[in-house]
């Protein structure tokens, strides 16, 4: 079966990304989220939104009938912070008070194992195809998709982190992609079991 890559809908039910998403890195997410039903308030509030970093504005689905099974969330490099900040308005907003403290928290060990999208980056933030649809060239698809919208967007290189034991390494260095930065921040091994991040990177030739 052939499926497309379209820009996201509003009006997708979080309740259909929320697994998608918490899959990518489960114990980064629970780590960050404690919970899915925090992840999904998140999701409540910011996927309708115009701006956040998980507005629909910022991302591409692949559907079969209702059901999200590709997902591609992206941001060029000078949107990034004001999508960043458009997110943490909306998660004081919309969680209640200990999930936004603790959120907040785990943010700031965030900035140390993930570095900031540098200049000319199409930074993704997540790419993630269900259980159900893997081996469906799914993925492929969808980086295809960040390329087409990285050279429209004048971005020179697209970016992401990715833990180092992601089976999703291989796929990347097969696609081009190299690592550019590996981190790993010692309080969130050892408590966490959160291990070494790859920030990979592929160049792009913005006229091919």
């Amino acid at each position: 079966m052939v499926h497309s890559v379209e820009p996201a809908d509003a009006s997708i039910a979080p309740e259909r990304l929320a697994d998608l998403l918490w899959n990518t890195d489960p114990k980064l997410n629970a780590f960050m989220f404690r919970t899915r039903d925090v992840l999904l308030n998140i999701l409540r509030a910011e996927w309708p939104a115009t701006r956040g970093l998980l507005s629909h504005r910022q991302a591409f689905t692949v559907m079969d009938g209702a059901s999200v099974i590709g997902l591609l969330v992206g941001h060029k490099w000078d949107e990034y912070g004001p999508n960043f900040e458009a997110a943490q308005d909306l998660q004081t907003q919309n969680l209640a008070q200990a999930d936004a403290a603790h959120l907040n928290d785990a943010l700031e060990w965030m900035d140390r194992l993930f570095p900031v999208p540098r200049t000319g980056a199409y930074y993704i933030l997540e790419l993630s195809t269900a259980a159900s649809a893997q081996g469906q060239g799914i993925a492929s698809h969808l980086l295809k998709t960040a390329e087409e919208r990285a050279r429209d967007s004048g971005c020179t290189h697209i970016s992401l982190d990715v833990s180092a034991d992601n089976a999703a390494v291989d796929f990347y260095r097969h696609k081009g992609f190299e690592v550019e930065i590996e981190t790993r921040v010692p309080h969130l091994d050892r408590a966490h079991g959160i291990g070494p991040h790859l920030h990979m990177s592929l160049p792009l030739d913005v006229n091919p």
